[in-house]
């Protein structure tokens, strides 16, 4: 498994600041890789660099920008954590935990028959260990799939997105990627994890998996997560 970087969202801010972050953002928002875990898994090493200084000085001006009077401080310290979200580096890897017999008989047991497409039965979202965090600390979304391919379809391309929002439902930060585990039927365990950025603002967060099958977006799993100092 290797570390990626989450594509951040540009600061709606004074156009100097929009223009400098941009020049993270163009690049596909990838930064420097930080550490591989030691978790066997899947995905491919971002092969561009993003400075994550220079995206949270950028940040941390378009907040002074915006900050006023006593909150001009807060502001900066705001707009340097929003900033850092453009080059957060995450992990990402997956897993079958049941094989296709098992995942079959319990659907023969429930539905009567194997479905004759290609059927996502289940996909549930959770974080892990809980959903409360504090800032700077490590974020893990885990989920579940149960897939049953259809007895005349290709096995399909499965991709999974995982999408962070701010306390006030603005898009911060997303990644793409290939559920790579995929064989055929069975039920299978995927994971990102990652770090927030430190010094960012508490509060009530909303992280979003979207599992993709052959392009179509099949379901989203919205997961609340409450950041804490």
């Amino acid at each position: 498994m290797h570390a990626h970087e989450f594509r951040g969202t540009r600061l709606p801010a004074m156009a100097i600041a929009v223009t400098l972050l941009g020049g993270c953002a163009d690049m596909g928002g990838l930064g420097t890789p930080g550490a591989a875990t030691a978790n066997a898994g899947t995905g491919s090493t971002a092969a561009q660099e993003c400075n994550p200084v220079v995206t949270g000085a950028i940040g941390a001006l378009a907040g002074s920008l915006f900050g006023k009077g006593k909150g001009h401080l807060a502001g900066a310290a705001i707009g340097a954590g929003v900033g850092a979200f453009a080059c957060m580096a995450y992990n990402y890897h997956s897993r079958r935990v049941r094989d296709a017999q098992a995942v079959e008989a319990q659907y023969r047991q429930q539905r009567g028959a194997l479905p004759a497409a290609n059927t996502i039965d289940s996909y549930q979202s959770a974080l892990v260990p809980g959903g409360t965090v504090q800032g700077g600390g490590k974020v893990e979304m885990q989920s579940r799939v149960t897939l049953l391919r259809g007895a005349h379809d290709v096995p399909p391309q499965l991709k999974e997105q995982l999408t962070l929002y701010s306390p006030d439902g603005k898009q911060l930060a997303t990644a793409t990627k290939d559920v790579d585990a995929i064989n055929g039927t069975g039920e299978y365990e995927s994971s990102f994890d990652f770090n927030l950025p430190k010094g960012i603002q508490e509060g009530r967060y909303k992280m979003s998996s979207t599992l993709y099958m052959d392009g179509q977006k099949v379901r989203t799993n919205d997961v609340p997560m409450l950041v804490v100092g």
